[in-house]
């Protein structure tokens, strides 16, 4: 999968939730995947990965480990002090 190359970045005053959710819808959509072929690849159902794409659930690291790897992905979540949370993917071949 070969995907643009985008920065990792962090809304103000969003919860970390809302941060993970929104990284992996962005890294879904970029892949072309919908929220069905996502749930099918990582176990999950697609009223899961809804919930945690709008930020409605704190996922657990197994839970972000699956969406990883049906990703083909590394994900990368950086604690910067005063910065907050920035979460992405690494795309197999290197790409962000």
């Amino acid at each position: 999968m070969t995907l643009e190359r985008t920065e990792p970045r962090r809304i103000p005053d969003e919860r970390l939730e809302e941060t993970l959710g929104r990284a992996v819808r962005e890294w879904r959509e970029k892949a072309g995947m919908t929220q069905t072929r996502l749930a099918e690849l990582s176990g999950l159902t697609q009223a899961a990965i809804s919930r945690l794409e709008h930020g409605k659930c704190m996922p657990t690291f197994p839970l972000m480990e699956r969406i990883a790897r049906a990703f083909g992905s590394t994900l990368l979540v950086a604690v910067e002090p005063g910065r907050g949370v920035t979460v992405t993917f690494v795309g197999s071949d290197g790409t962000v």
